[in-house]
């Protein structure tokens, strides 16, 4: 699950375009802004659905007490650059604790967490509330390269 995403939100095109035009770096900083507080948003979404669970997450049950302590590692992963491509990581790495898909998928005999599901699906709201993140951050560094 420890997974990256993307940059996607309508106007995204237009927003980039227009910071690339502020000058360089600025580009740059608001990926990495924008980056940066979507996946603190996610993780926080993430850990708080761990919290709520109907599974313990303290090496009871069916967890390993793994997964919290991955879902810090995944946390403390900064925005990686590659070139013109940046990464960023959420969630849970699943070599680390692999009983997270079953607690969030459920199997015949185990009923899925929806608030986990919930938490890490690629719709819904989260995705809706990352996009509008990245979109705020992206128009704080046109703001700021404007006025600064």
């Amino acid at each position: 699950m420890a997974k990256g995403f993307s940059l996607d939100f309508n106007g995204f095109l237009d927003l980039a375009e227009e910071i690339d035009e502020l000058g360089e770096g600025y580009l740059q900083k608001a990926v990495d802004n924008a980056f940066t507080a979507s996946k603190d948003f996610v993780n926080k979404t993430i850990e708080n659905a761990m919290n709520d669970s109907k599974y313990n997450f303290d090496g009871t049950g069916y967890s390993q007490g793994k997964a919290k302590a991955s879902l810090n590692e995944v946390r403390q992963r900064p925005v990686e650059w590659n070139g013109t491509t940046a990464s960023a990581y959420t969630g849970v790495d699943l070599s680390e604790a692999p009983e997270m898909v079953f607690m969030i998928y459920g199997t015949p005999h185990m009923q899925k967490d929806n608030k986990l599901y919930n938490a890490v699906k690629v719709k819904g709201k989260v995705k809706k509330e990352v996009e509008k993140i990245q979109m705020q951050e992206f128009n704080k560094v046109i703001e700021e390269g404007l006025n600064g």
